[in-house]
């Protein structure tokens, strides 16, 4: 049909119509004197090009009517990229090292909340903007900033600013040493110190995690994770992974990222193989982040091929059983009679077919040797049967398909030059992506696809 392919060059080129407006390229001076005329907030989402898919998905959290007015009442919203001139000069304003951030801040420049990642769920943005409101009328951050430039150092304002960075998920590390040094030596016999310590997430190099690990009465540190929330111990668990193993990728420090992995593996306690799952997850993590290809493929082939590859959907689906039968205990809730079901951990299954997907692409991303990029061939046609498998019969929103797996096999198979497989893979993906919103994307690779410029 001769209106497809201008049709098709128009999604390509125009941005997605969503229910917050955005504005387009204004620089901080303008976004700033915007807000202060309008006597709003700011809104500023930070993105690339490394996730199109992740793209994607914030495009249908932003596209749902429910934010329209709050952000329109309350916000100048602004979405950008990370690569372009404005963006970059956004992201080192506000100290943002990796894209996918939402940040919300006053028109003086001070970060009220930032949500990491994006998602489909418009009422998390809703809830991350009132967070933001809330803020308006305590003391910010850049108010901590210069009390700290002016030599302010004594332990109350350290841990005070300590705790604003952490409430918008700022790096705390510097901060924490200076607070952890000038404590008394008998704080380490101190539960609440030993506490607030971890749930700051301390590098694994850290002094301070180093000092309390090594110095702290033997059973102190079990304690703390004994009495926090299920939740809570996972955070702590998960702020140290997070932090350490930016720390090993900054200072490209392979015996940090190996202590990681060891750490990673001992958090799952008795249950040896998820532990040893995770642990390798991570080093594999660190080996992409770092950009060893070498030792990266390596590894990756091994790590999938000798456990992904062996199981079955009906060993997926046993595990995800055994999940459900053995979550933590619900804590108490008084005066709930009503039964209430919660389920508190994520089902196994989804991460063998997410593994899949993520080292089938950056094999893809990586080499252009046909050996590697027919491993990860088989890797994706894997994931997408291990996906089908685990929701057939279900009434799942990708009953065509997960379109960003078929995306993924579309996109190895046109790198081997077999352009017609391609073709029709990627015209699944398409249509798979139409069930659940916004396949424009999808349609652009569809269409470079068939023009021979992908």
């Amino acid at each position: 049909m001769k209106f497809l392919i201008p049709l098709l060059l128009l999604l390509c080129s125009a941005p997605v119509f969503s229910q917050i407006i955005f504005e387009k390229d204004l620089s901080w001076e303008q976004l700033s004197k915007k807000a202060k005329n309008e006597n709003k907030l700011i809104f500023l989402h930070l993105e690339d090009d490394h996730c199109q898919q992740c793209n994607d998905v914030a495009s249908q959290g932003f596209g749902a009517t429910i934010l329209k007015e709050k952000f329109e009442k309350n916000f100048v919203s602004m979405r950008v990229n990370v690569k372009t001139e404005i963006g970059k000069k956004l992201a080192e304003k506000f100290e943002i090292k990796g894209a996918l951030v939402s940040l919300f801040i006053d028109a003086d420049g001070n970060i009220l909340n930032r949500y990491n990642g994006s998602t489909s769920a418009s009422f998390v943005y809703a809830e991350q903007a009132d967070i933001a409101l809330s803020r308006t009328g305590q003391k910010k951050l850049k108010d901590y900033e210069n009390e700290y430039k002016a030599g302010e150092r004594s332990s109350k304002f350290l841990k005070e600013y300590i705790a604003k960075r952490k409430e918008l998920s700022l790096p705390v590390g510097d901060l924490l040493e200076q607070y952890f040094g000038q404590l008394p030596i008998d704080s380490l016999k101190s539960y609440d110190v030993v506490k607030f310590v971890y749930s700051l997430g301390p590098t694994l190099d850290s002094r301070a995690y180093n000092i309390i690990h090594y110095g702290a009465p033997r059973g102190l540190v079990d304690s703390v994770y004994k009495t926090a929330s299920y939740e809570d111990a996972v955070a702590m668990n998960n702020a140290i992974i997070g932090n350490t193993f930016r720390a090993a990728v900054e200072k490209r420090d392979k015996n940090l990222a190996y202590r990681l992995s060891s750490f990673t593996q001992n958090t799952y306690n008795k249950d040896y193989v998820k532990g040893q799952l995770a642990s390798r997850r991570g080093m594999l993590r660190y080996l992409y982040a770092v950009k060893d290809t070498v030792q990266y493929i390596r590894e990756a082939r091994e790590f999938l091929d000798f456990t992904h590859m062996r199981v079955t959907v009906d060993s997926l689906r046993k595990m995800d059983e055994a999940d459900m039968k053995n979550q933590p205990p619900l804590p108490p809730v008084p005066f709930r009679k009503e039964p209430m079901r919660v389920v508190r951990v994520a089902p196994s299954s989804q991460f063998f077919h997410m593994d899949l997907n993520e080292h089938a692409w950056h094999f893809y991303e990586m080499s252009s040797k046909p050996s590697d990029l027919e491993t990860a061939l088989k890797w994706s046609n894997q994931c997408m049967e291990f996906f089908n498998g685990l929701n057939q019969g279900k009434q799942h929103p990708m009953r065509l398909g997960n379109p960003a797996y078929i995306d993924t096999y579309a996109q190895i198979l046109y790198k081997l030059g077999r352009k017609t497989e391609a073709i029709e893979w990627q015209t699944k993906a398409v249509e798979a992506q139409k069930l659940v919103g916004n396949p424009e994307s999808f349609e652009c690779t569809l269409l470079k696809m068939k023009e021979g410029k992908l």
